[in-house]
């Protein structure tokens, strides 16, 4: 997600430039020419331009009604949407993250789309793993309309210098007591001031120019992308019952051992310290001034990257357990639900099921390389693309023909985020000590499931 301030305004008003009467979302605005407006947000860039090349045809559909874009950014994104339920003033269709959606279910602000979906016969061409969003009494209520997962992004160029190879990056493994092949990886890539590699003699780790790995303190509960596929690689999952648990088990041996591991990458000239390059440094731009050779981020990159005349990058899979040679890939996508205000609720549905249709997963696609459809032949067709422009995704290809897992969901997932982040960040400077995750497990039990 994309973390600025607010833009307040309409990124993309998609539908024809025709005067609106009416002010109010949720099924109160038409066109000079009498079309119904179906009111949609969402945060994301990459989404409001995948998207807006759906419109026309879904125009074409549904000559009615016309579709209105809106994009705010994250977080004023949720402050604005959670004001417009309670102002009643909320959008028709709008996405939400698995951080949010079980509280507005829970608040009876998102509408159960179940009877719609067996009375209008919905079904769609999706992989197995990215289903229809389900709450925890089993109903249906939204519909997820693409996918993305985290993979490792590394500078194709530093990679050649430090001797290691692309098809070494498609098998890392780890282990927390020596690293696995992964550590390796990393301190090959670390550079210090004087051009000595982490991995051999007379490296000071106190004056690097290159780090092999982005800083590792996690940003989010469920370490997305941090600790998660690491922890996950010792057989650790985050939750006690997926996809909503009750608590997470931080207090588990296996995460206090990989939190150690990674906390000991900053600590010995691996990867940055908290702080190191300011807030204003994103993690991509870390990557191409070549500050870092190897990070953790979403597929969502894969349109910063792919054609980028700055840097050659390449992705591989997650770190892999040794044993089986599998990742712990939990995927994510964009989850979109209509709103238990809306006065036009059949109208909404049209709009939601669309995106998930062939037609609007082509158009998607096309438009937007960052747009990961769920249908395989589309998805192939972006991976056709993005090769086009000399960027490798079969890893990302390989998660999708595999099988996807859903990660984790929590209500009050925002105050989980506010309990837990913070504590992450003073077990990293070492503040405190690993006593501190049998608390985090008794605070995660506390607070999710709070409305």
């Amino acid at each position: 997600m994309q973390r600025k301030s607010l833009i307040a305004l309409v990124a993309a008003t998609v539908a024809a430039a025709t005067a609106l009467t009416g002010c109010s979302s949720g099924g109160g605005e038409t066109t000079a020419d009498g079309k119904k407006v179906i009111n949609y947000w969402n945060w994301d860039p990459n989404m409001v331009t995948a998207m807006g090349a759906c419109v026309p045809g879904f125009e074409k559909a549904n000559p009615g009604y016309t579709v209105k874009i809106s994009r705010y950014n994250v977080p004023d994104y949720f402050t604005k949407l959670t004001a417009d339920f309670t102002a009643g003033n909320a959008p028709d269709v709008f996405q939400a993250s698995g951080q949010y959606y079980p509280t507005y279910i829970a608040q009876h602000q998102i509408a159960e789309i179940g009877p719609l979906m067996k009375k209008n016969g919905y079904s769609n061409e999706f992989a197995k793993g990215i289903d229809p969003v389900k709450g925890t009494d089993g109903k249906t209520y939204g519909l997820t309309v693409d996918w993305n997962a985290t993979g490792i992004y590394y500078n194709k160029d530093l990679l050649a210098k430090a001797g290691v190879t692309d098809a070494q990056m498609q098998h890392l493994t780890w282990n927390p007591t020596d690293g696995g092949t992964f550590g390796k990886v990393v301190k090959a890539l670390t550079v210090d001031e004087h051009g000595v590699h982490g991995n051999q003699p007379g490296f000071d780790p106190k004056h690097v120019a290159t780090y092999g790995m982005q800083l590792m303190a996690p940003q989010d509960p469920n370490g997305s992308q941090t600790f998660s596929s690491f922890a996950g690689a010792l057989g650790w999952q985050a939750g006690d019952k997926l996809p909503y648990p009750t608590q997470i088990p931080y207090a588990d041996p296996r995460f206090s051992e990989t939190m150690k591991y990674l906390r000991s990458l900053s600590d010995d000239g691996f990867a940055p310290k908290i702080g190191e390059f300011g807030a204003n440094t994103s993690v991509e731009d870390q990557l191409t001034s070549g500050k870092v050779a190897m990070m953790i981020q979403g597929s969502w990159d894969v349109a910063t990257f792919s054609g980028n005349s700055k840097v050659n990058v390449g992705v591989a899979p997650l770190v892999k357990d040794s044993q089986t040679d599998k990742s712990l890939i939990q995927a994510g996508g964009d989850l979109e639900f209509i709103w238990q205000g809306s006065k036009q609720q059949d109208a909404a549905y049209k709009w939601l099921t669309y995106m998930t249709s062939n037609s609007c997963q082509q158009a998607a696609a096309k438009a937007n390389p960052a747009f990961f459809s769920g249908i395989p032949s589309v998805f192939d067709s972006t991976a056709k693309q993005v090769a086009a422009k000399g960027m490798d995704i079969t890893a990302f290809s390989n998660y999708l023909q595999h099988g996807l897992t859903a990660g984790a969901n929590y209500t009050n997932g925002a105050g989980l985020q506010t309990a837990v982040v913070p504590v992450f960040q003073q077990y990293w400077e070492h503040q405190i000590g690993d006593e501190v995750f049998a608390r985090l497990q008794k605070t995660s039990k506390q607070t999710i499931g709070q409305k």
